[in-house]
């Protein structure tokens, strides 16, 4: 019996997550050699935070799947975008008033790193599926 295909493909959203996170580490070894371990810490945590967004925003959109389900997968998607804004902007201001010190530098570092996965990994991921 043949296996209908997936109308949602969840590799790249799987696939994302892990390469973001591989680059948590990235971004505070490079911190670290760049600048300093407050340096580190600080991109680690910008990086996590967008990670963890990303992921729930992936998580949250990639729920549902099937033709019939398309006005709740359109309907998770906006719910997941409205929890990665949320989480981002708590995750910084918690970021910014419980860690001290802090390289508010660093810490948009890691979170532009991590979120420039998100534009490159679809295009290695599609010349390496070629």
């Amino acid at each position: 019996m043949r296996r209908s295909p997936q109308l949602v493909d969840r590799r790249l959203a799987k696939a994302l997550a892990v390469f973001q996170a591989i680059m948590i580490p990235v971004a505070a070894l490079l911190a670290w050699l760049i600048h300093d371990v407050t340096a580190a810490k600080s991109a680690a945590l910008g990086a996590l935070v967008y990670w963890f967004a990303s992921s729930y925003f992936s998580w949250q959109a990639f729920r549902s799947s099937g033709a019939r389900a398309s006005r709740q997968i359109l309907s998770n998607m906006y719910l997941g975008l409205i929890g990665k804004f949320v989480i981002v902007v708590v995750g910084l201001i918690l970021i910014l008033s419980c860690v001290s010190p802090i390289s508010m530098v660093a810490v948009l570092g890691g979170f532009l790193l991590v979120q420039a996965m998100s534009w490159v990994a679809p295009f290695w991921l599609a010349r390496h599926q070629a």
